[in-house]
């Protein structure tokens, strides 16, 4: 089955038992501190994203540590992948507490967003690198603007500036030594609905760290379209949040990918959309992935992203990859958290663990969707494997992999194919996994001997594992899988057939858990009273691209 590459404007359809009764959830922030004045009318924008925020404002608002006044709002209820941001600006009265979003529904979980000292400064195409860089006495370079900051301050770059050519190091932006912390970061974002591009499809690489002399630490890379060969690669670093860019590498090969890292840690990488991975190139690269996290990258939190290696659906040319991890020639990875992303559309695996050991910290992927994945054939310069979860390393803590929904893994269908390949050991719970004909549940030339776990729904390939237990065996009865809506009807049998794992509280949508008498199985939580489908706008890149 070849799922069609524009279904990713139908890819999610909310379930929802009434827009308005939806208590609003945050996932995330663009940035975690910044100044309350000396920018533009106030101080730092942050971007708030989540769900169940509202089309509109209307009465809703913004509090800090408690005071609606402390924010001014910019924007309300934008879509962003399958959910939304609010933008707000610090007014001078802000102090340090938690963000909340309060509507009528009620009050959202909070965010802790600091108040701190920093300089705000600005890019725009009508700059010039002799102002102040002061709003509205912009620079004109993002080059410019990136060697001028010290730690703690925020460049914004507003719509239409476009960083083309080589900064330095084959880069369009090459980010070297700097004064950056973890309590004063440096920040480089997308001015509020601006559409920024750094790096070009031919260049070797949009943004680095080069390896050379100096701490190259704590920066915040947001709202940017970025490309390359490589679109970011990051050596040595600690402290990065890469949040909300839209990422493409259409010529991407060789032995990296277009998000890459490499001995980096404390790495937070949420909400980006990564799509057209070497997808123009002239052949497979077993090589070249959608994200990669290399060599002694560790302690690591990846949520919220869309990664859409091949929209185009080729299966002569691409990355191979959605998201993987493998410590080249470095020890196994640990302190993983894979969490709440769409994975779709890869011609090998959908999330590889190929070298982690759980031992020295969690090793765990849940509430993500990956589906069409493991499609083949064997890249060009060698063989690969194929499914929807890959588990390999040492140690004898188990991998967790709990309420996911896998749906159409490995679709090559030859040994090496399945939705799990348990290489070592996994601990399954909670997640469903639909398979289509002969297409098989585990990689038979992995075995499932290894595989331990309760409570998923197994369904297309005969009874699940005989090693798991508490399975259920049945239609999870998706809205509609052809079109990639995993949400579950009304009469699905995984409701209330899932236990409680790792603390979970909520799922995909950030609806909480559980609704029911009990955990359901899955992505996905039925929200209780009933519900309705509703479909929110497509999938936007930066551009205002349909993915």
């Amino acid at each position: 089955m070849n799922l069609k590459p524009l279904l990713s404007a139908l890819i999610l359809v909310k379930i929802c038992v009434n827009a308005a009764a939806q208590t609003p959830r945050i996932f995330f922030t663009d940035i975690t501190s910044g100044p309350a004045s000396g920018g533009e009318n106030g101080g730092a924008y942050v971007t708030i994203f989540g769900e169940n925020f509202g089309a509109a404002q209307g009465s809703s608002s913004v509090s800090l540590n408690g005071s609606t006044s402390a924010v001014s709002v910019s924007s309300w209820g934008t879509h962003w992948l399958w959910y939304q941001k609010i933008v707000v600006q610090l007014q001078s009265t802000a102090t340090s507490g938690n963000l909340v979003v309060n509507t009528g529904s009620g009050n959202s979980n909070g965010i802790p967003f600091s108040v701190r000292a920093g300089n705000i400064y600005c890019v725009a195409t009508t700059g010039s690198d002799s102002n102040t860089g002061k709003f509205p006495s912009c620079w004109k370079t993002v080059p410019k603007a990136k060697n001028s900051v010290a730690g703690g301050d925020i460049i914004y770059i507003e719509n239409g500036v476009a960083q083309t050519s080589v900064d330095d190091y084959s880069a369009g932006l090459a980010i070297t030594a700097n004064s950056c912390s973890s309590t004063n970061p440096c920040s480089l974002l997308a001015y509020p609905g601006a559409t920024v591009t750094i790096g070009s499809n031919s260049l070797s690489y949009g943004i680095r760290t080069p390896a050379v002399g100096g701490a190259k630490d704590n920066w915040v890379i947001a709202g940017l379209n970025i490309r390359g060969i490589t679109g970011l690669d990051v050596l040595g670093v600690t402290g990065w949040r890469v949040i909300g860019n839209d990422f493409s590498c259409p010529l991407g090969a060789g032995q990296a990918a277009c998000m890459h890292t490499d001995t980096t840690v404390n790495y937070f990488f949420y909400g980006n959309s990564v799509h057209n991975v070497g997808d123009q190139t002239g052949s497979i690269d077993k090589f070249y992935h959608g994200v990669y996290f290399t060599t002694n990258s560790n302690h690591i939190w990846a949520g919220w992203n869309e990664v859409n290696n091949n929209p185009t659906g080729s299966t002569t040319r691409g990355g191979c990859r959605a998201i993987q991890f493998y410590s080249t020639g470095g020890s196994d990875q640990f302190d993983m958290h894979v969490h709440d992303n769409l994975v779709h559309n890869s011609i090998c695996d959908g999330i590889n663990f190929s070298t982690v050991n759980a031992d020295n910290g969690i090793v765990e992927a849940y509430n993500n969707i990956v589906y069409h994945v493991g499609t083949g054939p064997d890249p060009g310069n060698g063989s690969s494997d194929y499914s929807c979860i890959v588990a390999g390393g040492g140690g004898t803590t188990r991998v967790a992999l709990y309420n996911n929904t896998l749906y159409d893994c490995g679709s090559r269908r030859t040994s090496d194919a399945g939705a799990f390949n348990v290489a070592r050991p996994i601990a399954a719970n909670n997640n469903i996994i639909y398979q289509l004909s002969g297409e098989t549940y585990v990689n038979p030339s992995a075995g499932s001997a290894s595989l331990t776990g309760s409570n998923n729904l197994w369904f297309g390939a005969g009874v699940g594992p005989a090693q798991t237990t508490a399975s259920v065996t049945a239609d999870p009865l998706f809205v509609n899988a052809s079109l990639g809506n995993f949400n579950l009807q009304s009469t699905s049998p995984a409701i209330d057939k899932g236990t409680s794992v790792n603390g979970l509280t909520t799922d995909f949508f950030g609806t909480s858990r559980p609704q029911g008498s009990a955990f359901d199985i899955g992505a996905y939580e039925f929200p209780s009273g009933g519900a309705s489908a509703t479909a929110p706008a497509p999938p936007m890149n930066l551009s205002a691209v349909v993915n």
